[in-house]
């Protein structure tokens, strides 16, 4: 095997579901960890916002405090915030003064939006670097009332977000160290299970291993295996079965094909050495050649009806369907066979409707022909043999009868059989080598139709079906 070979192969079933389970797996981890992410980052945004509206709530009421005792809010605001560590605070007057800033960061720096609010959410915060920190953080407008003064000021609160950051860092390492070793271990063991899962696989395949051509009668038991595998294993038998069937044909017919090449071989031998043995006249030269030239034309004719069959079988004869009027076509047939009727003094009637049927015209004669011969080969002297057309359902069916003993039901399942002959003292009559019922039921198969026979004490029927023209 090359190389191109090996790229053209389908990827194996094993690394197919490792890859799709490996696959699925990293997804969903991967979908998990984002949830889970994203769901601390509202937790840390809503804490944030708690302790921030803490904040800014202890600043509005220092401020509503310094103007209700008429001191300066700078003078008390350092005092607004205590047991809160991380967290900042910035206020401006009306005229945009900074009254009070935090130190150790920049609020000054924030590019956020001012909200007129009561209350901090995590929708009203935002991030901003300030030249050193990460800060989540807002601003807010606190309206201030006296006795007989209103004032506005600027309250910009915000949280250091270096310890949530080193948190969020440090769990992220930890989660997807968390997801690849999963994605590892599960592959892993989907692996496993597959090689696992594939072991009736394995046990299947060398039971048919040892299935050999003297072996066909062997069967796998269904109930052995997996019930997914169940319908393969009785694809498989009856494959066997088909094959062994097969097989069993095909030793009859090397058996049947030697039998009868050798009767008309051994004639041959035998009349030659005879004729050889002592000087002859010419008249006697010429009887054993005529002799010698009939068995010749027999297994010609044999050697050409095996090649139609193997031809029809195997579909390499197209049949040329044509309009044919069915009566007008048996009644020629019946004609040309009238002669050998009269031998026997067998008389043929033909019986029953016409119709025009769609079929390959030199293909329906042999097989009307083959049905015919066998018919008054086969019937009594002095006896009648039918031929019935009936138009049933698009369907032209044509009965041969003729009559005589019944043939028994185990010989009518081999009727069709290449050689076959229900009466074995027949074998050696000079009419055929036992292939003309093979030959009619293959040409009509070629031309979508079908052949049945039955039989009764009183006579035996070949029913010919063909599709109607129209």
């Amino acid at each position: 095997m090359n190389l191109k070979d090996l790229t053209k192969r389908p990827s194996s079933l094993a690394f197919r579901v490792t890859v799709f389970v490996g696959i699925t797996i990293f997804l969903c981890l991967t979908l998990i960890s984002l949830m889970v992410k994203q769901s601390i980052a509202q937790h840390f945004a809503e804490q944030d916002a708690d302790e921030l509206n803490e904040v800014f709530l202890a600043v509005k009421r220092k401020l509503n405090q310094a103007y209700t005792q008429g001191t300066s809010p700078s003078s008390i605001l350092f005092q607004a915030v205590s047991g809160h560590h991380g967290v900042y605070y910035l206020v401006k007057n009306e005229a945009n003064e900074i009254v009070f800033t935090s130190d150790s960061v920049d609020l000054e720096k924030y590019p956020g939006v001012a909200y007129e609010i009561e209350h901090i959410t995590p929708s009203t915060l935002s991030l901003f670097f300030d030249g050193e920190n990460m800060l989540r953080a807002t601003e807010v407008i606190v309206p201030i009332q006296a006795a007989q003064s209103h004032k506005h000021y600027q309250i910009i609160v915000a949280s250091n977000m270096k310890f949530h950051m080193n948190y969020m860092e440090e769990f992220e390492k930890t989660l997807w160290g968390i997801i690849v070793l999963s994605g590892i271990i599960t592959i892993l063991v989907a692996r496993f299970a597959v090689y696992r899962g594939h072991s009736p696989l394995r046990r299947l395949s060398r039971k048919i291993g040892s299935i050999t051509a003297d072996k066909l009668d062997i069967r796998l038991d269904p109930t052995d295996v997996p019930v997914e595998l169940a319908n393969l294993v009785e694809s498989f038998n009856a494959m066997i079965e088909r094959l062994e069937s097969g097989f069993e044909r095909l030793s009859h017919f090397s058996a049947d094909i030697a039998h009868e090449l050798r009767t008309p071989i051994t004639n041959l031998t035998t009349q030659t050495q005879v004729i050889l043995n002592q000087p002859r006249s010419t008249n006697d030269y010429s009887e054993i050649l005529y002799s010698n030239l009939e068995e010749y034309e027999r297994m010609s004719k044999m050697v050409s009806d095996m090649l139609l069959l193997a031809q029809t079988e195997h579909g390499l004869v197209k049949p040329k369907a044509e309009v044919i009027d069915c009566h007008k076509e048996i009644g020629k047939l019946i004609e040309y066979f009238e002669l050998l009727a009269e031998e026997k003094h067998i008389y043929i009637q033909l019986l029953g409707d016409n119709g025009e049927i769609m079929c390959d015209k030199s293909m329906f004669r042999q097989a009307l022909c083959n049905l015919l011969s066998n018919a008054i080969r086969y019937a009594p002297d002095y006896a009648e043999v039918t031929v019935a057309i009936q138009m049933v359902h698009k369907e032209a069916q044509i009965s041969i009868s003729n009559p005589g003993p019944k043939i028994p039901e185990t010989q009518l399942l081999r009727l069709f059989d290449r050689f076959y002959r229900a009466d074995p003292s027949r074998n050696r009559d000079g009419q055929g080598a036992g292939l003309g019922l093979t030959i009619a039921r293959s040409v009509l198969e070629v031309n979508r139709g079908r052949i049945r026979v039955e039989s009764s004490e009183q006579k035996t029927t070949f029913t010919a079906i063909l599709p109607l023209s129209r």
